[in-house]
């Protein structure tokens, strides 16, 4: 998984705003008309510490980062890192951001450190085990009352025609070079077990037919 995305890095974001690369749904119109809906979400989502878990090539920054005191971004892929430093000179925010190589269930977050997560496309990667590792650790690097928003592949009909629900999946890069990663869809019955498996309040702020975005605290 690491070497795919370190590889994708440069051409990640075709996905968002051209319909291409990642994206498996035939209509690219699809993919960029709902990366916009989504994108004014997080606009709307991030305050205060905010930290990027599994920030790729953080194309969501411009959208949160006007709202955020400070910026933590993590990701394992160097490359991926290396888009979000550009993006971070290019926003001119180098004093209220952290840039940092990791693995998000293993790295040591300190204890109630952030007012605000955002997670992008990672919980689609996990399996079941490793989504219950993600909301113990969004538990505890949360502040009590904080908030977290995640965005992710949904599983619609319009999804099964090109897809399975979970399974390993082909990728191609623009190059021709080809990679084997994990891919699990969530549809909304997945979302509302979150309530009962981790103690969370969520509300889902948007389910489209490709994409979708979730918000929520934890209760206890």
């Amino acid at each position: 998984m690491l070497s795919y995305y370190d590889e994708r890095a440069a051409e990640y974001e075709q996905a968002y705003i051209a319909g291409t690369g990642t994206s498996s749904i035939s209509d690219r119109q699809v993919f960029i008309s709902e990366a916009e809906v989504l994108a004014g979400v997080v606009g709307r989502f991030g305050h205060g510490h905010l930290v990027d878990l599994a920030c790729g090539s953080g194309y969501w920054l411009r959208f949160y980062g006007p709202g955020c005191s400070r910026i933590t971004m993590i990701d394992q892929s160097r490359k991926m890192l290396a888009e979000c430093e550009a993006k971070i000179r290019q926003l001119d925010i180098a004093n209220r951001c952290e840039v940092v190589q990791g693995d998000v269930l293993d790295y040591p977050f300190p204890a109630a450190a952030f007012d605000s997560a955002l997670i992008g496309f990672l919980v689609s990667h996990l399996t079941e085990a490793q989504e219950h590792r993600l909301f113990e650790t969004l538990r505890a690097l949360l502040r009590p009352g904080a908030t977290f928003l995640i965005l992710d592949s949904a599983w619609t009909d319009l999804r099964a025609r090109f897809n399975t629900k979970s399974g390993t999946q082909s990728r191609r890069l623009n190059n021709g070079d080809q990679f084997d990663v994990y891919k699990r869809y969530l549809d909304q019955g997945d979302i509302a077990g979150w309530s009962t498996r981790y103690g969370v309040d969520s509300h889902v702020e948007y389910f489209g037919r490709a994409l979708f975005a979730v918000s929520g605290r934890f209760t206890a």
